[in-house]
């Protein structure tokens, strides 16, 4: 497989990626009925993530130096994080009752769960300083304030978090479609001009 049909397929599931977690917003605003369907498609958008920001990576790695490393290393580890807590969310915690969840969600699993949400924000800042000369700036803006909002689930009234999923999905389409047109087309000559 060449370097541009692994770019491309990065590229494309970020798209779905994006389509998906916009899913998981409608159905969180009960927008989308929540059935053993909808439910069990919750944990897959972290799943692509996961190969989608690696695409990402390594178009600009080149340019992204150590600051980019980093940024990347953390970014993924907090989807890596949120594929947990989605997982957890949507199929050990189903059928337990509410007091049940808190039960087991208080003490060192809310602290787990935090330092997983500020991972993932630390990464978001990170990753978007970094992808600021290598992808749409629009993009690359919602992409970081709407993560950063998401992060935040928990600590704010749930249509911020609906919200920031909104806006980060839609940048995450941004990257990813650039990503997919950009592909066949030598990695380095992305790395140039910002929308």
């Amino acid at each position: 497989m060449t370097d541009s049909a692994r770019y491309r397929l990065a590229g494309a599931a970020g798209l779905l990626t994006g389509v998906l977690l916009l899913v998981n917003d409608l159905r969180r605003e009960d927008l989308l009925p929540e059935n053993a369907v909808t439910e069990s498609i919750a944990p897959v958008p972290a799943v692509l993530a996961l190969f989608a920001l690696t695409g990402l990576y390594l178009w600009q790695r080149h340019t992204a130096g150590t600051l980019g490393l980093v940024g990347y290393a953390l970014n993924l580890a907090g989807v890596a994080g949120l594929l947990i807590a989605e997982f957890a969310s949507h199929f050990l915690f189903a059928d337990l009752t509410t007091a049940e969840v808190e039960a087991l969600v208080d003490g060192r699993a809310r602290v787990g769960f935090l330092v997983i949400a500020a991972v993932f924000a630390l990464g978001t800042v990170l990753f978007a300083i970094v992808s600021w000369r290598a992808f749409p700036r629009w993009a690359v803006a919602l992409y970081a304030v709407g993560f950063l909002l998401a992060a935040l689930r928990g600590a704010v009234p749930d249509v911020v978090v609906s919200v920031g999923f909104l806006l980060g999905s839609a940048g995450l389409l941004g990257l990813s479609w650039t990503l997919w047109r950009a592909s066949s087309s030598a990695p380095a000559r992305v790395v140039a001009a910002p929308a």
